[in-house]
């Protein structure tokens, strides 16, 4: 998620009607303020519990790494993950 699109979904005292357009620029969805209303009301209680939920013991952690060289391939120069 992008630094913008993050500050666009936790800002709160927006309205509904200035969400309309940033939801149809981001997701491409016509969405009416009374739509962006009832999805905000049904997800209020989830959102504001939210930071205070229990923690798992143990969270999955998946690493790549990867040494980026670059190499000639038919005529171009191309980065590649070795």
């Amino acid at each position: 998620m992008r630094d913008r699109d993050k500050r666009f979904a936790f800002t709160l005292s927006t309205s509904t009607r200035e969400i309309v357009g940033p939801v149809q620029e981001l997701h491409g969805i016509d969405a009416s303020p009374d739509l962006i209303s009832v999805a905000t009301d049904a997800v209020l209680d989830k959102v504001a519990t939210w930071p205070s939920r229990p923690l798992e013991p143990v969270y999955p952690l998946v690493f790549f790494d990867a040494l980026r060289i670059k190499i000639r391939d038919e005529g171009h120069v191309r980065n590649r993950a070795a």
